[in-house]
């Protein structure tokens, strides 16, 4: 079937022998429950046994355990001459490999993968996944190339969906899914596939790290589920569970500014103050006088007034000689755009820089501060959260051992997730309660003394990358 399909991927499974493969795991996912128990007896078994153990070791029947043999003659794993028993080395390697998805704790890890891959000619590998012929280490090129960082693998699998509708469909339901598991049988069903069909999508998809088939016992029978592999499911189910939920009542909600543009707003009311040369008290009591009228539940604090002056001096829009402030012809230029614009411009300025308070030097840099606002992605979906939620789920690669790459943890791979420290966490929620705030990205306030954000129409428009 797949040879049908037009694809840009190098990963042909007609490059080995994959009609062993399919026949091996046509065979597995029919068994029963019964012959599932003859199958793990036989791979732990000595290569030559013969009825009468086996018979009395699983306390069956002669014939019953005959009907289970049969099946496993016609795909070559074992011969059965008279009373005795001799299984295929070699075959049993490949329904080792398939058992292991049966067993308790399975985990369809990459360790898992590295074996599957074993299956494939080594020279073929490089042409598969696009590899130096030099590379001294396949597997790690692979891991290397593909798998590195959950958005490398995510783009990959992207790439995968582009391919045709057939992958889109299956991966789409699977990476919408509650838990990123799915009945396989369910969606053989759904699209309407041949057992053997389904068998050869699945196991192209899962020579792409897209997902993998395994199997949940119950108490009379094994449930066949679709998962991503292990590492990227855990990632996946981290970002789902640290998601903060949404603060359902906002009645007590006190805001920082009642419009998304506020501090644009009020950085505006500032500089046609300032076309005269005024005190910078006046300024300040005109914009307070204003505020109260546009916003009479908040409270006005000098604080908050100082920081629009603060803005408006750093970015040099204004300028301040004794206690008189001035507009600049570059607050002049400023004016002339429209509110979006005007976010826009404060949110990219050069010249933008943080009262650092007593957060270190060394956090303040372009990459951190990047990092740091890119965090809200997590919640473009989101309405009102509170901050001390929110930060459970912050992805924020602030320095090189934050970064969310995979490590290897001896036999173990794990996909790094971020943690921070108290200093690292006030720093995101200074970029964000400050300068996202300030470019109308974010909206921010309080309730009941508990910082609390959410992303504006603006922000999401420039976040929903």
């Amino acid at each position: 079937m797949l040879e049908l399909l037009h694809r840009k991927n190098k990963i042909s499974i007609n490059d080995y022998d994959y009609k062993q493969d399919i026949n091996i795991r046509l065979l597995v996912s029919s068994l029963s429950v019964d012959e599932l128990n003859v199958l793990e007896e036989l791979l732990y078994s000595s290569i030559k046994t013969n009825l009468k153990d086996l018979s009395d070791n699983l306390d069956i029947d002669k014939n019953t355990l005959l009907l289970a043999l049969e099946k496993f003659s016609k795909v070559n794993f074992l011969t059965i001459e008279n009373e005795n028993i001799l299984i295929d080395k070699k075959a049993r390697k490949y329904f080792e490999f398939e058992y292991s998805r049966f067993e308790d704790g399975f985990k369809a890890d990459l360790l898992f993968f590295q074996v599957l891959l074993q299956k494939i000619p080594i020279h073929i590998l490089p042409v598969w996944y696009s590899l130096p012929r030099t590379s001294n280490n396949i597997f790690k090129s692979i891991i290397e190339k593909y798998l590195s960082t959950p958005n490398i693998l995510k783009r990959h699998i992207e790439d995968i969906k582009y391919e045709n509708t057939i992958f889109e469909n299956i991966l789409n339901d699977l990476y919408n899914s509650k838990n990123y598991e799915l009945d396989s049988i369910e969606i053989q069903k759904k699209y309407n596939f041949t057992r053997e069909e389904y068998l050869e999508i699945i196991l192209f998809l899962e020579f792409n790290f897209a997902l993998t088939l395994k199997y949940k016992k119950t108490d009379d029978a094994c449930i066949e589920v679709i998962t991503p592999i292990q590492e990227y499911q855990e990632y996946l189910l981290h970002l789902k569970n640290t998601l903060p939920d949404t603060i359902p009542n906002t009645k007590d909600l006190i805001k920082k500014r009642d419009s998304d543009f506020g501090f644009v707003e009020d950085m505006t009311s500032i500089l046609n103050m300032s076309k005269k040369t005024l005190p910078l008290d006046t300024v300040n009591e005109n914009l307070k006088k204003e505020l109260n009228l546009k916003d009479p539940k908040i409270n006005v604090s000098k604080t908050y007034l100082d920081s629009v002056i603060f803005r408006l001096l750093n970015l040099k829009f204004i300028e301040q000689i004794d206690n008189n402030i001035s507009i600049t012809d570059n607050g002049n230029l400023w004016l002339e755009f429209d509110l979006e614009n005007k976010a826009l411009h404060l949110y990219n300025h050069q010249l933008y820089t943080f009262d650092q308070e007593d957060l270190p030097y060394k956090l303040f840099n372009e990459k951190a501060i990047r990092e740091a606002e890119k965090s809200i992605s997590n919640i473009l979906k989101s309405s009102w959260v509170y901050f001390d939620d929110f930060i459970d789920s912050a992805l924020a690669q602030l320095s090189d051992d934050k970064q969310m790459k995979l490590i290897s943890l001896g036999k173990i791979y794990k996909y790094n997730i971020p943690t921070y420290t108290k200093e690292e966490k006030r720093f995101i929620k200074k970029v964000i309660f400050e300068k996202l705030f300030e470019s109308a990205i974010v909206s921010i306030g309080s309730i009941k003394q508990k910082d609390c954000f959410k992303i504006t129409d603006f922000g999401k428009t420039l976040f929903d990358i």
